[in-house]
C-alpha cells in the first residue's frame, strides 16, 4: 500500500511528514485525508445506486472516527453498522444514524435497553435467546425492532473468534419461531464473510457463507412465508466487488476498508478509491543495521513490509518487519542496512491494512489536503473520542458539540 500511496496520494504522505515534522502530531498516529474519504464515499454510493445497493458504513479499520462517519453518511451512505456496543455508543452520541448492530458482536444483556433507544435500523441475532430479549425489550417501549438471523453451515469460511449463529438446517425453525415474537420483525439474513480476498490468485472471490445467505432467504421466503426486505452480504465491500453479491441477490453491504482504499484488492491494482491513510511512526534508536520505531498502531494482519524514512538525509523507502502476532507492537522494526543510518527523531510513514480500534494509537483527521490546505480537524483516541490540548479524552457532551462545528466548518470550506 506504501507504494500505492506514494503514486496515488502523494500529498497525503507530504501532509504527514510534515505535521509530524512540525510537531503538531506525534508518532503513533494514523493521519486520514477526509477529503479521500468523502470521495471514496461517494464512489461507493454511486455505484451501489447503479446495482441496487444499500450501504452501511463500518468504521471500526479508522478506530470508530465521528469523522469518517459523517462524512460516509454524507456521501449518500445510509448509516453506520456498528462492530460492537462500544461503537454504537460512540457514533451514537454524534448523531449518526445507526444502521446495524449485533454483528460481528452480539448484543450483551444488560446493554438491550441502552442499544434499543438508539434505534437502530437492523439487529442481527445469533440466537433465539436473543431475539426474545430484543422483542422483550422492544415491547417494554411500544416498539417493533427489525432483526436479521445470522446464518451459517458446515465448510462456511469464520474467522477464528467470529463464530456463531444458526446453522442453515435449523433457519427455517428459527425463522418461524422469531417470527411469532411481538416485538420483533424478521427482517433478513446475513454472515461474514460472503466475500474473501485469494491471495495465491490475488482475486476477490464468493465464499460459501455467501451461497448459505442466499439459500437462507429462499427459505425464509418460500417455506415459512416471510417478507424480508435485508439480505446482508458484507466483507471485501468496495465499487470492485459490489457486482459480484448484487448478482448473488445481495441487497445490503458494509464498506469499511474501502472508504481508505485499503481493500487487499487496492494493493494489488488501481481501483476507483484513492489511498486516504497513513501511520506515523517516529525513530526512537538505531543499533547497526536496524531502526526502532515507536509502535502501537501495528495489526497482525496488515501485511506490513515497507516504510518511508524521512529526515534531514532525504526520504527512502525501507523494508519493515512485521512484528509477530504474539508480541506487544511496543516498537516496530525497519531493515536500514542499505543507505544512510537514519536519525533519531525521523518521521517514518507506513500504509498497510489497519484494524485501528484494536490498537494503542491516535487518529488525526486532516481535511484540505486535496484543495493543498491542509489542516488538521481533530485527533482522536483508537476508540475515537477527541482528544484535548492534554491529549485526553474530552467529555461526551464537549466532545459532541466540537466535531460537529468542526465538521460543518470543514463542509463549509469544501
Amino acid at each position: 500500500f506504501l507504494e500505492t500511496t506514494l503514486r496515488r496520494n502523494p500529498a497525503l504522505i507530504d501532509t504527514a511528514i510534515d505535521l509530524h515534522g512540525a510537531g503538531r502530531i506525534g508518532p503513533n498516529t494514523f493521519v486520514v485525508d477526509l477529503d479521500r474519504i468523502s470521495a471514496n464515499a461517494r464512489a461507493n454510493a454511486e455505484a451501489a445506486g447503479r446495482l441496487g445497493l444499500r450501504l452501511q458504513a463500518m468504521t471500526k479499520q479508522h478506530g470508530r472516527n465521528p469523522f469518517v462517519a459523517l462524512a460516509a453518511v454524507e456521501a449518500g451512505i445510509g448509516g453506520i453498522v456498528t462492530v460492537d456496543v462500544s461503537e454504537a455508543r460512540i457514533l451514537a452520541r454524534h448523531g449518526l444514524p445507526i444502521a446495524h448492530v449485533g454483528h460481528l458482536v452480539q448484543i450483551p444483556a444488560a446493554d438491550t435497553v441502552d442499544v434499543l433507544a438508539m434505534r437502530p435500523s437492523a439487529w442481527t441475532v445469533f440466537s433465539l435467546s436473543a431475539a426474545e430479549r430484543v422483542s422483550a425489550a422492544a415491547l417494554a417501549v411500544g416498539r417493533r425492532q427489525d432483526v436479521l438471523i445470522r446464518v451459517w453451515k458446515p465448510g462456511d469460511f469464520l474467522h477464528p473468534g467470529q463464530e456463531g449463529g444458526f446453522r442453515l438446517e435449523a433457519v427455517a425453525e428459527a425463522g418461524a419461531r422469531i417470527s411469532r415474537l411481538p416485538g420483533v420483525r424478521v427482517a433478513g439474513v446475513t454472515s461474514f464473510p460472503c466475500l474473501l480476498w485469494d491471495a495465491d490468485a490475488a482475486v476477490v472471490r464468493p465464499t460459501g457463507n455467501l451461497d448459505s445467505v442466499a439459500e437462507a432467504a429462499r427459505i425464509l421466503r418460500d417455506d415459512v412465508g416471510l417478507d424480508l426486505d435485508q439480505i446482508n452480504a458484507p466483507g471485501v465491500t468496495c465499487v470492485g466487488t459490489m457486482p459480484i453479491v448484487a448478482a448473488r441477490g445481495a441487497t445490503h453491504v458494509e464498506p469499511g476498508s474501502a472508504l481508505s482504499g485499503h481493500t487487499p484488492l487496492h494493493a494489488t491494482q488501481d481501483e476507483p478509491e484513492l489511498p486516504a491513510m497513513v501511520y506515523v511512526s517516529e525513530i526512537a534508536s538505531v543499533d547497526a543495521d536496524t531502526a526502532y520505531c515507536f509502535g502501537g498502531g501495528f495489526y497482525a494482519r496488515s501485511r506490513l513490509r515497507s516504510a518511508l524514512l524521512a529526515g534531514a538525509k532525504g526520504r527512502r523507502i525501507v523494508p519493515a518487519l512485521q512484528p509477530p502476532a504474539e508480541a506487544i507492537d511496543y516498537y516496530g522494526s525497519l531493515d536500514v542496512a542499505e543507505g544512510p543510518a537514519p536519525s533519531v527523531g525521523d518521521t517514518a510513514v507506513f500504509a498497510f491494512r489497519s484494524q485501528v480500534f484494536v490498537g494503542r494509537c491516535q487518529v488525526a483527521v486532516v481535511g484540505g489536503i486535496a484543495s493543498n490546505s491542509p489542516g488538521v480537524l481533530g485527533i482522536f483516541d483508537q476508540h475515537g473520542n477527541l482528544l484535548g490540548p492534554d491529549q485526553l479524552p474530552l467529555g461526551a457532551d464537549v466532545a459532541a458539540v466540537q466535531v460537529r462545528e468542526r465538521w460543518a466548518e470543514y463542509v463549509h470550506t469544501q
